[in-house]
């Protein structure tokens, strides 16, 4: 028979405090202590050998221990006598701090105070852990902070402005307990997570400081910076999508994370490549890439010049004619490994027979997913800066040099709207949800292409870009 468990309510005077409490034997019987209506049901489930966790509820509140079901009894109908015997103490944590715990609080929520309630062998478990110390139940939060961390070192954080207001989201600041998991969330350069560090000490009154009203704060310690995410990366994981916090007004300073959410802020990118073996395009793009005898690129005989000047000696093949009838396979960013050539962008504009109009932008390392598609800045007043690309759709073709500035993930969104589909963007346009992609804010042609000018290699482009982004990326190499 398997053994059941169960969290027994018990009063103070249930036990002997005078004396050694392990051993002690205590008996409840179900006809006086209370309603048989309230907890009966537990109480003729209990069987020889079952588990108990004791809580007591008089005097000094909080876990008392843990025992065994000893004796079991039934004089008379309709009334049962158990002996619980306490075999072990346990650290007396009060309800407040089990509930820190997202499954132990949905238990403790269910419960209906009765004498006697049945929990899963999996709650017990967790109970019996943390009450012997071998586990530590944490919470994790967000804090909003524009300090410069330094990995290692302590801080204090004050939890009140300095004419003594509460801080958005002050609740969450008295919560905070020495262990606790906080994500470092900055709007500079761009809004996102940063850093991961540790509460060393909870909410606490500290000494008077000259120009604060109130110096009550928190201290918590730097463990360093992580792969910085800005609010566009999270807002693209499952687990996050939708959560309030990702809004560009979000003004709190602090506020609650699950342990899920905390994990996935903290996961690196995927930016490792998949094997040549399981992804065949792989290998036709670095062979592509490395052949010596490509149209216009790798041959004279069919290079054009910045002045306009071409061999014909041999006709231009396929491959160097513009993309006219796009189909669902077709490249949608085009990439030249321009290496050090003097004037790249002159000869892009000659081999892919541009006007000359075409947009044409330099990428630096303040490139962010917002500068891509949009996003607000604040200065004096909060304005809306347009996307570069969703600003020139409508050119057909942009031009972007140093196009390795960017963060390959920055650029799913035009792919997934280039592929029929629409997607969110994490901004409002004339007061609605902005999109991108077929009958979106931002209407996506069926021909737009981006043409990029790099100067990585093959090798540093394949390990740039995730593999799924690979069949949608055609490279050229510059000689």
């Amino acid at each position: 028979m398997s053994t059941h468990y169960f969290w027994l309510n018990c009063g103070y005077n249930r036990f002997n405090h005078f004396e050694e409490l392990t051993g002690q034997i205590s008996v409840f019987d179900s006809s006086v202590h209370f309603n048989p209506s309230e907890g009966y049901t537990a109480f003729k489930r209990a069987r020889l050998g079952d588990k108990v966790i004791f809580y007591q509820v008089q005097n000094k509140v909080g876990l008392l221990g843990t025992g065994t079901v000893v004796k079991y009894e039934e004089p008379r109908r309709g009334k049962i006598i158990i002996h619980f015997k306490l075999e072990e103490l346990l650290q007396p944590l009060k309800k407040e701090y089990l509930e820190r715990s997202e499954q132990l609080k949905t238990m403790l929520y269910r419960m209906k105070e009765q004498l006697l309630n049945p929990l899963s062998e999996e709650d017990f478990n967790q109970i019996l852990a943390v009450g012997r110390g071998e586990e530590k139940i944490n919470r994790y939060f967000m804090m909003k902070e524009m300090e410069n961390f330094v990995k290692d070192q302590e801080y204090t954080i004050f939890v009140r402005t300095v004419n003594g207001i509460n801080r958005n989201g002050f609740k969450h600041y008295e919560e905070m307990q020495q262990g606790d998991k906080v994500i470092i969330y900055r709007t500079i350069p761009e809004r996102g997570v940063y850093g991961v560090a540790e509460v060393v000490s909870g909410m606490q009154k500290l000494p008077v400081i000259q120009g604060r009203t109130d110096s009550t704060a928190i201290i918590i310690k730097y463990l360093g910076d992580i792969e910085p995410k800005t609010i566009y990366d999270l807002d693209r994981e499952p687990l996050l999508r939708a959560q309030y916090f990702l809004a560009e007004n979000w003004n709190e300073s602090v506020t609650e994370l699950t342990k899920v959410q905390y994990e996935v802020m903290l996961e690196e990118g995927d930016k490792k490549p998949e094997p040549l073996t399981t992804t065949p395009y792989l290998h036709e793009l670095i062979k592509q890439a490395k052949r010596p005898a490509k149209p216009v690129v790798t041959t004279t005989k069919t290079f054009v010049t910045p002045s306009g000047r071409k061999y014909e000696d041999k006709p231009v093949t396929k491959q160097a004619r513009p993309i006219t009838k796009p189909r669902t396979t077709e490249k949608r960013i085009h990439l030249f490994m321009a290496g050090h050539m003097p004037n790249p962008h002159a000869v892009v504009m000659n081999y892919m027979k541009l006007e000359k109009n075409t947009p044409y932008y330099v990428a630096d390392h303040t490139w962010t997913m917002g500068v891509l598609y949009g996003h607000y800045v604040e200065a004096e007043q909060v304005t809306f800066h347009p996307g570069v690309l969703t600003k020139h759709l409508a050119d057909n073709t942009l031009i972007i040099e140093n196009i390795e500035q960017l963060d390959a993930d920055a650029w799913k969104p035009f792919l997934y709207a280039m592929q029929g589909q629409t997607v969110h963007l994490p901004f409002q346009y004339n007061g609605a949800p902005a999109t991108i992609g077929r009958d979106a804010t931002y209407n996506v042609d069926p021909n737009f292409r981006i043409i990029g000018i790099t100067s990585q290699t093959a090798e540093e482009i394949k390990a740039h870009y995730p593999a799924a982004m690979h069949p949608l990326i055609k490279v050229y190499q510059f000689k």
